[in-house]
């Protein structure tokens, strides 16, 4: 999702205002001792943004749908608009919900983003998660010895789908996918030729690989409890299919503790990312960007063959949908591990979330976060980090 949107303007509103309004409606709800913060509960302002929020919130036969307004303005993009519709529904595992996220933009400066993700459990032996990506928009990179910053036109597709098969609780196992093209203006592509960057003229990636998956968590969004290990050794250009040949192994482990059930709860992260071979410089595993230190606002500024990264992150529930986090990380993007603790980068920040449904934390988060390195990153993106 795009660096820097706002969420429609009406919607925001009722959000800042309804968040002032809690203060006192705390106050009524805690005389005698008792709290209650549910929607059903508040009252004041808070009730009329419950009632502006069905409008955008309905559900028809176990399937809850929403669909938010999306806009944002930015020297790079100018005025973006467009919408994130949401679609949730039960599965088979408790607390596992399938969910279709889609966001679709457009800009005065001639932007356009079309993003599908999606997570589906598919009775009680099969899960397919994955997304897809369009995306026609001015990018940014780095280049000569004092890394002048560099803006160039890119229009990408891309589609990751993995399909994995439950043999026994909290064990997945299958394969996936990895389906990538990307072409630059012709200016840039000279400019990346002369800095030596393989994949100077962009193209197209074919990648295949097997996907292993421990999942002990309760719930799928926003978890508070359990722990999430994926390991995905992926294989590009195999068979000579496509114009890249490399190969990438990702681990990534989650661990999430409740604190206070439904209010308080921490949750940790360490990924190690390998890439080996003639890897474009665009796919190289990434130290920043909205899913990793987020203090890094554009993924491509901090990237190398060899990433590891570890952070934590305490999640807060402040009142009616909303609640608050604040996280801190360190990793370093290199060529290989040698050196692993050498020139590492730190990032801190915190956010605000938003809780879309009024029963399920399918949240919205708005995180900023700043850097060792001098950078800074502001994200708004459905579902959690991480």
């Amino acid at each position: 999702m795009m660096n820097g949107r706002l969420i429609g303007p009406m919607v925001f509103v009722f959000w800042m205002v309804s968040g002032l309004n809690g203060v006192y409606c705390q106050g009524v709800n805690n005389v005698g001792g008792e709290k209650s913060d549910s929607p059903e509960k508040v009252s004041g302002i808070a009730g009329l943004g419950e009632k502006v929020l069905d409008l955008v919130t309905w559900e028809k036969e176990g399937v809850v749908y929403t669909i938010y307004p999306s806009l944002s303005v930015s020297p790079r993009n100018g005025f973006v608009y467009g919408v994130m519709p949401a679609v949730k529904w039960n599965s088979a595992h408790k607390g596992k919900f399938n969910t279709l996220a889609i966001n679709a933009e457009h800009s005065t400066k001639g932007m356009l983003q079309l993003q599908l993700e999606h997570e589906w459990y598919l009775g009680e032996s099969w899960l397919t998660t994955g997304d897809a990506f369009l995306n026609s928009r001015e990018d940014q990179f780095w280049v000569g010895a004092n890394d002048d910053e560099f803006f160039f036109d890119r229009r990408e597709f891309r589609i990751e789908w993995d399909f994995l098969n439950n043999p026994i609780p909290s064990f997945w196992i299958g394969g996936g996918i990895l389906l990538n093209n990307n072409h630059f203006e012709e200016s840039a592509s000279l400019v990346f030729g002369e800095e030596g960057l393989k994949g100077a003229e962009g193209g197209f990636i074919a990648g295949v690989g097997p996907k292993l998956l421990i999942d002990t968590r309760h719930r799928t969004l926003s978890p508070e409890k359990g722990t999430w290990l994926e390991i995905i050794p992926l294989f590009a250009g195999v068979a000579g299919f496509g114009d890249y040949r490399y190969q990438r192994y990702t681990i990534d482990g989650r661990q999430y503790i409740a604190l206070k059930e439904e209010v308080t709860s921490l949750a940790f992260q360490i990924v190690v990312d390998y890439a080996d071979g003639d890897i474009p410089f665009y796919e190289e595993p990434q130290l920043g960007g909205k899913e990793r230190l987020r203090g890094i606002g554009h993924p491509l500024e901090e990237t190398g063959k060899a990433v590891w990264l570890a952070r934590a992150e305490i999640r807060q529930h402040i009142w009616w949908r909303l609640g608050v986090v604040a996280f801190a990380g360190a990793g370093k993007a290199d060529s290989g591990y040698k050196k692993p603790f050498a020139d590492m980068v730190s990032s801190v920040g915190g956010g605000l979330r938003f809780r879309m449904l009024p029963d399920d934390p399918l949240n919205v988060r708005f995180d900023f976060g700043v850097s060792s390195i001098g950078t800074t990153g502001f994200f708004i993106s459905l579902k959690e980090a991480f």
